[in-house]
């Protein structure tokens, strides 16, 4: 009997990471291919991505849903691992993605994903959503033989009144539930909790964001996500009307306006300036800033530091933060207000106006898709687990005739022909960690970068020379431990006795190792990291 099976590698229990394998006879799809950006205790990795080792089937096309990083983030990994796949983008993720390989020095022929995409039996129709990057598109896949559809749609909001794109596209996906009796739906979970029902239409920041930029004695700091085209689109219209020009600040920011202006989605009006072409940076202007969660090397963070070449904080400037902490970014964002404050900046941040609206669905937003497509099988994506089981609940309430499905990343979904559903759950897989030039990177050496962190580090060498004195042959440095001079002279007494005794090289380098650990317990009160190197 025909089947087909459905198993995300990445991006269900999480938030990235999201990549989704589908399978139909031969057919090996991948929807989206994307990375997860680390936690403060990965100790500045690079990010993660899902571990493809065990996907041992051969991959014929991967289909991107949409340009933000933890969809194509890791597309460079999946052409590496899958040579011979085929990949299909809107046309905005496909520009960012070869605008990626470029800089990688990859050659890789990216194919522009439109309106119907026809893989074997699988037929794939690209269905227009709106999120908070231009070219959003949620994928259907439908496969006759076995009278099945699915509605795959990981990222999205409903805005009927966004002026820079049409609105979501209900009556396609009316259309395409027409066609199957099996029907399901893999919808986006992230603002599941959320207290508002129907997620703020981009059209209706303006007026808040205007009376800001207007009502500002000086210049105008404007943060929120480099990829959000539509909101910078917004920013750029208001300096328009209000005869003001644009400074964009950041390599991010360039990338993703210059590649839209490409691709006919973004007008800066002849307004846009780049820093170093300003003559003077202290009248009333717009600047748009990357670093909206106060990351360390963000342009805002350098800015209120004091660190930044151009820009010095004065009691005249306000600085507007047209984003959403992101989980875990409270308090880095929290101790950036302080600092913008204390340099006498003015800080505006949601609270005080409507300046930032979510991509993502409220409950009223998924209803929207969930009436449109009545599915059969209902499996919530794109969420941490609480997220995901919260999204389970809403579907009991207004869908109790459907059948909704919790699964984790590496289940495998298995549907048949008779619409008979079998849901096989597996151990998940870690993901790995990536860093410097796209290296992987083993979970043992996080571990060891935490206790540098967190302990300090003692390096001993010692000359194996015929020098009789200590001073002489034992070098010791230490890295991030408190220490006084006549310390380390004593443990080079030590570290030089224990060197004399008899016993291999090996033997006398870990009874130095152990000491050394002792010696600063005593001291320190906690032991560091030693490392010995007997030359």
């Amino acid at each position: 009997m025909s089947k087909l099976t459905i198993s995300p590698l990445g991006g269900v229990g999480q938030i990235g990471s999201n990549a989704t394998l589908i399978s139909y006879e031969e057919t090996n799809i991948i929807i989206d291919a994307g990375i997860l950006f680390p936690s403060e205790d990965c100790f500045d990795i690079n990010y993660l991505i899902p571990d493809l080792s065990d996907v041992k089937l051969k991959i014929s096309n991967i289909i991107i849903s949409h340009g933000h990083e933890d969809h194509i983030g890791a597309i460079s990994h999946y052409i590496e691992k899958f040579p011979e796949a085929q990949i299909h983008a809107p046309k905005f993720a496909k520009e960012l993605i070869e605008d990626k390989l470029n800089y990688l020095d990859l050659s890789k022929k990216i194919h522009r994903l439109d309106d119907t995409l026809i893989i074997d039996k699988i037929e794939i129709n690209a269905v227009h959503v709106n999120h908070s990057i231009p070219n959003t598109k949620g994928l259907h896949l439908g496969i006759k033989e076995i009278d099945t559809g699915i509605l795959f749609i990981s990222d999205f909001k409903s805005d009927f009144n966004c002026p820079y794109e049409g609105p979501i596209d209900l009556e396609q996906m009316k259309s395409l539930a027409r066609k199957y009796t099996n029907r399901i739906s893999m919808l986006d979970s992230t603002n599941i909790t959320s207290s508002t029902l129907r997620t703020t239409s981009e059209s209706e920041l303006k007026s808040d964001l205007s009376k800001f930029i207007k009502d500002a004695p000086g210049r105008v700091f404007i943060t929120c996500f480099a990829s959000n085209i539509h909101r910078i689109q917004t920013i750029f219209d208001i300096a328009k009307e209000q005869n003001l020009k644009v400074i964009t600040y950041g390599r991010s920011l360039l990338k993703y306006t210059r590649i839209a202006s490409e691709c006919e989605i973004f007008d800066d009006h002849g307004l846009i300036r780049e820093v170093e072409s300003v003559q003077d940076l202290s009248k009333k202007q717009i600047i748009i800033c990357s670093g909206s969660q106060g990351e360390f090397r963000g342009t805002v963070k350098r800015i209120s530091s004091g660190n930044d070449k151009f820009f010095k904080v004065n009691e005249k400037d306000t600085f507007i933060f047209s984003s959403k902490a992101i989980p875990g970014n409270e308090k880095k964002l929290a101790f950036l207000y302080n600092e913008l404050t204390s340099s006498g900046a003015e800080v505006i941040t949601n609270a005080n106006g409507l300046i930032h609206a979510s991509g993502h669905p409220g409950k009223e937003d998924l209803k929207d898709v969930y009436e449109a497509y009545l599915p059969t099988i209902a499996i919530p994506i794109h969420g941490e687990t609480y997220f995901i089981r919260k999204h389970i609940e809403f579907l009991n309430t207004i869908l109790p005739k459907s059948k909704a499905l919790e699964i984790a990343n590496r289940d495998v979904v298995t549907i048949f022909a008779n619409g008979e559903v079998k849901l096989n759950k597996t151990e998940e897989v870690p993901p790995i960690l990536i860093h410097g030039n796209r290296i992987e990177i083993e979970r043992e050496k996080i571990s060891e970068r935490r206790k540098m962190a967190t302990l300090g580090s003692v390096f001993i060498s010692i000359a194996n020379n015929s020098i009789k004195k200590a001073s002489g042959r034992v070098h010791i440095t230490a890295l991030g431990i408190p220490y006084e001079e006549d310390q380390l002279n004593q443990l080079k007494e030590l570290c030089f006795n224990i060197y004399q005794e008899k016993g291999t090289l090996d033997q006398r380098s870990e009874k130095i190792r152990i000491a050394t650990r002792r010696y600063f317990q005593n001291i320190l009160g906690y032991r560091p990291l030693a490392i010995v190197h007997i030359c």
